[in-house]
């Protein structure tokens, strides 16, 4: 009996008791174990052998029960139950080394995911210096430390460990008022259909908006030869050196109008040339009003397009003009002289001497555009034409600039021709 009772002791003794958990956690050792919020579900269910198993070494302070550390690597162990392909090189770089504990407790956590630190982004920030760098425009999750709601923690390195495989429809899940607004347009930048991260750091910036640089630079990156044309040219636009430069005129994500602009092409010119502007000697009438009190207009003003004969960004002309045109009001005649007009009027209007059908300002068949523009001291077209409208046929001005006197042309149209005396000059008639 004595025996039978001696043999019981002894089992008892040097074996585990029922249930591996209870013997682990009610031990002396582990007694921190199951204490906090967040439990992993082994240790939840005290199933310690899920993880861990006997040893031929005996564990120290186990009381008989041979428990160790499980002799096979750690990351074998995480992946009995997390379906994870360490042999995919597209995975997190810790995922694919099998560095699982550096970044998870492997028993409990006060964190999500059972994390070691408080927040995903105190673990992320022990490789990546994102949002350590104190500049002033953070984006909102990575200023809150919330890595997570764009990055997963495994995740595939090709598209940065995105939780959804697109950027755009990243960006899209939260920004969903400017995924309505691009979605209206008619025509979206490419840069933005392709990505945003494009033109914006998904993370922190030192510009507005967190903005990898700022206009016009941003714009230059890619439009290079504007920043030429812009840059290296006898006269500058305004619009494009200040303020919003570039934004004062175009929509960065797209528009509903031609080469992204705010409006169409007319009616955003007239928004700023509804006032008269001083450049130097030189005055530009405020364009709004003068076309509205002047009803001859020129045909690009017709057409509403007042590109096709300035470049808005720049031109090595004078006034950006696309062609060259003299500045001068007086000038010797060579054909060159007069690019813009002839982009669009025929140039036999001032090469042929003599002509019944090319024009009506003529003296019988004496082609009067050629008398007048081809000498020594010829006159330029502005000398009679308003190049953007008046109110007579062919744009026929009232007055021309020389010197600080508006000189009146005193132009009568006549049945058979017209008649004119600029200035102090005698009456000259026409009759064709």
């Amino acid at each position: 009996m004595k025996n039978s009772i001696r043999l019981i002791l002894l089992i008892i003794f040097f074996n585990p008791l029922p249930g591996a958990a209870q013997t682990c956690i009610t031990t002396e050792c582990h007694t921190e174990i199951n204490q906090k919020q967040l439990v992993h579900v082994p240790v939840e269910e005290e199933d310690c052998q899920a993880c861990h198993e006997q040893k031929n070494k005996k564990h120290p302070k186990a009381r008989g029960a041979d428990f160790g550390l499980t002799e096979t690597d750690v990351v074998d162990v995480c992946t009995t139950c997390h379906d994870i392909d360490l042999e995919n090189p597209e995975l997190h770089k810790p995922v694919t080394e099998g560095m699982c504990l550096s970044c998870h407790n492997p028993h409990q956590s006060e964190s999500p995911y059972l994390l070691k630190e408080k927040t995903v982004s105190a673990i992320c920030v022990q490789c990546h210096d994102t949002g350590t760098r104190d500049l002033p425009h953070v984006h909102g999750p990575v200023a809150v430390g919330a890595c997570e709601v764009c990055h997963q923690g495994h995740g595939n390195m090709n598209n940065s460990l995105l939780v959804f495989k697109e950027v755009n429809d990243l960006c899209y899940d939260c920004h969903t008022i400017k995924q309505d607004e691009i979605g209206n347009y008619n025509q979206i930048h490419d840069p933005v259909e392709e990505s945003c991260v494009n033109c914006h750091d998904p993370h922190e910036s030192e510009y507005p908006y967190q903005l990898t640089d700022v206009a016009p630079e941003l714009c230059f990156s890619c439009h290079g030869a504007i920043e030429d044309m812009s840059e290296n040219v006898l006269s500058q636009h305004k619009a494009l050196k200040e303020d919003r430069t570039c934004l004062n005129c175009h929509l960065p994500h797209g528009s509903n109008y031609q080469y992204n602009l705010k409006q169409e092409t007319f009616d955003l010119c007239l928004g700023c040339h509804d006032k008269p502007m001083k450049f130097g000697r030189v005055t530009i009438p405020g364009m709004k009003k003068f076309l509205e009190k002047n009803t001859d207009w020129h045909g690009p003003i017709r057409d509403k397009d007042c590109s096709g004969c300035h470049n808005p960004h720049g031109s090595v002309n004078i006034r950006l003009l696309r062609y060259f045109y003299p500045p001068e009001f007086y000038t010797s005649f060579n054909i060159d002289k007069y690019q813009l007009c002839f982009q669009c009027h025929p140039e036999t209007n001032v090469l042929d001497k003599n002509t019944t059908k090319l024009t009506n300002f003529r003296d019988g068949t004496r082609n009067l555009h050629y008398l007048h523009v081809n000498r020594a001291k010829g006159r330029t077209c502005r000398a009679c034409h308003q190049t953007h409208a008046s109110n007579h046929a062919f744009h026929i001005r009232d007055t021309v600039p020389f010197g600080r006197w508006q000189l009146p042309i005193n132009y009568v149209a006549t049945e058979n021709g017209g008649k004119c005396s600029p200035g102090c000059h005698k009456l000259k008639e026409y009759k064709r």
